[in-house]
């Protein structure tokens, strides 16, 4: 079965909601445009990724600006958009991925590996995703998540695509591009890794990532790089080709994968609490 997926890397403008959602729709507009019926955007699209920021103000339950706003696109545009977000439930934040299917469906997946500052701003998640598609099950990623083998090896054998989401940072100075003496190494693997689990798994992997400036606070080394994303998304056909990538700037990448669900359609999955309550509002008016 092939299916037509795309990968939106795109800078976002810190907490500019506005700005955000706007560019994003444009992307999502030559998205639908070009017959993608799945469209990954980066994590923490919608506010940007930065070390500084509180969250808190920006976080959002089903109810939020952002959810609805993707629901209604899924519905409209006959596409499901997985795309990076705060989630708030309760006291508590998290680095959250959303899924929104065409049929109104929400499902949230948690980031569970959270790295540097995150562990100050969020709670982790502790569950994988899998959601059943019309072409088959879709296991979910957020960035650093993806270089842990336990995340795959809970993957393996039960999904048939693979969706990562990210705000990847190069470990690069901004200006003169210069690596990091000690995490230079680890910017490119965000190019490296996508393929490397399609490959492992047999399955195909469509990575978003974000792109443009940044700043990356590493505190036992008590220093902050003035970095900018890795950018390098991709979209990765399993075992059927050469993956698509992009460069460090923005770009979309749109390409047909193969979907081979052998083992049915048989799934399962884990959705926030606070998630369930979000199919009554894919019956708004749009």
């Amino acid at each position: 079965m092939k299916l037509t997926a795309a990968a939106v890397q795109m800078p976002s403008d810190l907490l500019d909601l506005s700005a955000n959602l706007q560019r994003a729709d444009g992307l999502l507009r030559q998205a639908r445009d070009a017959g993608a019926e799945l469209v990954v955007l980066p994590e923490l699209f919608n506010t940007g990724y930065s070390l500084c920021p509180d969250f808190g103000p920006y976080s959002e339950t089903p109810e939020g600006p952002t959810l609805l706003y993707l629901l209604r696109r899924a519905r409209q545009w006959k596409m499901h958009i997985a795309a990076g977000y705060v989630e708030r439930e309760g006291r508590h934040l998290y680095d959250s991925l959303a899924f929104c299917t065409p049929d109104g469906e929400l499902h949230v997946y948690r980031k569970r590996n959270l790295v540097f500052w995150e562990r100050f701003r969020f709670h982790p998640g502790s569950k994988p995703l899998v959601v059943t598609t019309p072409w088959g099950r879709v296991g979910f990623a957020v960035c650093a998540d993806m270089i842990y083998r336990r995340v795959w090896k809970g993957y393996r054998d039960n999904i048939d695509l693979a969706v990562v989401s990210a705000a990847w940072p190069e470990f690069a100075d901004r200006a003169s591009g210069r690596r990091h003496w000690l995490l230079g190494h680890v910017g490119p693997l965000c190019s490296d890794i996508p393929a490397q689990v399609a490959q492992d798994l047999g399955v195909p992997v469509v990575f978003a990532n974000q792109c443009g400036e940044t700043q990356t606070r590493i505190p036992l080394l008590h220093t902050t790089i003035h970095d900018r994303f890795a950018g390098r998304s991709s979209i990765c056909d399993g075992l059927h080709g050469a993956p698509l990538r992009a460069g460090l700037a923005p770009d979309l990448l749109i390409s047909s994968v193969t979907i081979h669900p052998k083992r049915g359609l048989k799934s399962w999955h884990f959705t926030s609490p606070s998630a369930r309550a979000a199919a009554s509002f894919a019956s708004e008016p749009s």
